[in-house]
């Protein structure tokens, strides 16, 4: 991106992108919505610190080549956000699903089951946990009583507990004290009961694929996602991410048949920045990479799932909220 009309500080740098995140962010109060978009290019890197179960830290490429892992971005644009704001987060480059490491990110795939299930994944611990509890209780009170028929006076009993031998116990003073693996069966968290901002992210793939366009047609993930929901302004998430994976699945349909005729135009796969590459600030070299001889490189190439990721468990039956 070299344009004279964009003024050097406003060029898409790691420094000049983090600065209008802050900025943005810093000005964002209680009640507000902010939107972010990102388009352009996404990539893998090892992770140093163990916190990804995949070993890999997601991350979006600045037009230098100088990557911004999910680390930073959580960091800038996630966690300074005050209980109440809303952020919704657009990705349409490759590797995004957790581009933002938020919590939810495997329970968002199908609709909400019943609604008398919120919070269903706590109560049932606590319920669960005050029975086994009360089951202790009745066992030291009948082991540690010896009566017999000539008894007549009461006996007074104390019960001493060796947490050793007690169940794994779990925090449930508040939603986010117990924060499991995310699963199928994650639990909603009513809006009073949310301690964070409500911060959405709609990914144009999983972490472990590649985001296509049709340049022959235009068609992108961001177009699905503005022309639906122009068509369809109340629009459900759920509505709005099975049209864009009817779309993509289209494009995907189109990439991976077999070609005829003339297939000189045809890649078998978007080429993405290797961590072989030297990277700086207003410079940008490559060293010779071969992606097919990459153990380290899990991408699927034969399909491309939009998804979603949340602070909180998401009602896909309900109304997308921009």
């Amino acid at each position: 991106m070299h344009d004279n009309s964009v003024t050097p500080n406003l060029y898409p740098s790691k420094t000049n992108m983090l600065y209008q995140i802050d900025i943005t962010i810093a000005r964002t109060s209680k009640h507000d919505r902010v939107f972010f978009y990102y388009t352009g290019h996404g990539d893998q890197v090892t992770c140093r610190h163990n916190t990804e179960p995949d070993l890999k830290d997601e991350a979006i490429l600045t037009y230098t080549g100088k990557r911004i892992i999910d680390n930073v971005l959580k960091e800038h644009l996630v966690d300074p956000l005050p209980r109440g704001a809303k952020l919704f987060a657009l990705w349409d480059c490759c590797h995004s699903h957790t581009v933002l490491d938020l919590e939810h990110y495997n329970c968002n795939a199908s609709p909400w089951r019943a609604p008398f299930k919120v919070l269903s994944g706590l109560a049932r611990k606590t319920k669960s946990l005050g029975k086994r509890l009360s089951a202790s209780l009745l066992r030291d009170s009948s082991g540690s009583r010896s009566s017999t028929k000539d008894d007549s006076q009461p006996v007074i009993r104390s019960s001493t507990f060796d947490s050793t031998h007690l169940p794994e116990l779990c925090r449930v003073s508040s939603p986010d004290s117990y924060v499991p693996t995310c699963t199928a069966d994650c639990p909603m968290t009513l809006p009073d009961m949310q301690v964070k901002a409500n911060v959405v992210s709609l990914s144009a793939c999983r972490d472990n694929e590649s985001a296509y366009d049709d340049n022959a047609t235009g068609e992108t993930v961001t177009k699905f996602f503005i022309e639906y929901l122009e068509s369809h302004p109340k629009a459900s998430y759920q509505d709005l991410l099975s049209y864009i994976q009817e779309k993509v699945d289209a494009i995907t349909y189109r990439r991976t048949k077999k070609p005829t005729g003339d297939i000189s135009h045809y890649s078998p796969r978007l080429q993405k920045l290797s961590e072989n590459e030297v990277e700086g600030e207003g410079r940008h070299e490559f060293e010779h990479h071969d992606h097919n001889a990459d153990d380290n490189d899990t991408s699927t190439l034969s399909s491309q799932q939009p998804s979603y990721s949340s602070h909180y468990r998401l009602d896909m039956s309900q109304v997308v909220d921009l």
